[in-house]
């Protein structure tokens, strides 16, 4: 396990500073408006965890690919699922998110959706048990889609498998606000809610009612990959705060630390070495942008 710190030893990165002038350096004209409320919905739970069902929430998919058919991030199926925890998926699909590539990577699935972990704590009787199916929302800009399409049918799906309370785990920038909205909707339909995430900024603007916050890169909120000690540990803060938040907008922070610095400056630079690459990559999404609109208006599949 990383060694544990003082967390006012660093001061937390700024998504939505960083992502606003990254996407202004791809020429995108109007910054991005995050979701944004100044209070929260809370749920309390209804029966002690040791005797509850857990629902897992991931931004990852599920599809299927070889080396040699890599699927185009583009085009991965934007619709919300639910799909066996038993076995636990040796992979979820993650490239279509904007996590920190450079600094970590997402091989290890427990890192971000820690299914295994879950299955472990039901069997230690920390929590009654965990849902037979964990549930996969997609990031969306849309903020209108999220709140009218995806979440209503994540609702659903717990509800078939009776879940009592929902851990929601974010990948990137975006990630963070669909999920927060997520939790903010399904604690309105009485399952109370925890969020475990890196990216500070956007979830306590989108205001949730417990939100577990590890200062690490994007992309491993539940711990170093291959850190079971540690992902355990974090899981189990998360289930913690589930227990003792008694309002809204709890934050707690895990005291663990990514092993160098050099990540909050590097993920999403801009800078003079980079800013025409930056505005060309701009030129090559909206073109991609344009292509996936006009398959979709024609009814094309991918």
């Amino acid at each position: 396990m990383s060694g544990i710190v003082d967390p006012a030893h660093r001061i937390f990165v700024s998504y939505i500073d960083k992502s606003r002038e990254f996407y202004l350096a791809h020429d995108y004209g109007n910054p991005y408006r995050w979701a944004h409320h100044d209070d929260s919905p809370f749920t309390a739970l209804k029966k002690p965890l040791a005797e509850s069902r857990v629902g897992l929430v991931t931004t990852a998919s599920v599809i299927t690919w070889d080396a040699a058919s890599e699927p185009d991030p583009m085009f991965v199926p934007r619709d919300t699922f639910a799909a066996p925890t038993d076995p636990a998926p040796t992979a979820l699909y993650t490239e279509h998110r904007a996590w920190d590539k450079e600094a970590t990577h997402t091989r290890d699935v427990d890192s971000f959706a820690p299914i295994n972990r879950l299955r472990e704590a039901a069997e230690r009787g920390r929590i009654g048990s965990l849902s037979p199916r964990f549930y996969g929302i997609p990031t969306e800009y849309s903020q209108r889609k999220t709140h009218a399409i995806d979440v209503p049918r994540l609702i659903d799906f717990c509800r078939e498998d009776g879940v009592d309370v929902a851990m929601l785990v974010a990948l990137c920038p975006v990630c963070h606000q669909t999920t927060s909205l997520a939790a903010r909707h399904l604690e309105e339909a009485g399952i109370p809610t925890v969020l475990l995430g890196s990216a500070r900024d956007i979830v306590e603007q989108v205001a949730v009612p417990r939100f577990l916050f590890t200062d690490f890169p994007l992309g491993n909120p539940c711990g170093v990959p291959y850190d079971a000690a540690m992902q355990t540990a974090i899981v189990g803060m998360g289930l913690d705060l589930l227990e003792s938040a008694r309002f809204p907008r709890t934050t707690v922070q895990t005291p663990f630390r990514w092993h160098t610095d050099d990540w909050r400056e590097n993920f999403m630079h801009v800078g003079d070495d980079n800013r025409e690459a930056l505005r060309q990559a701009g030129i090559e999404r909206r073109e991609r942008q344009a292509e996936r609109k006009a398959r979709d208006a024609a009814g094309v599949p991918a």
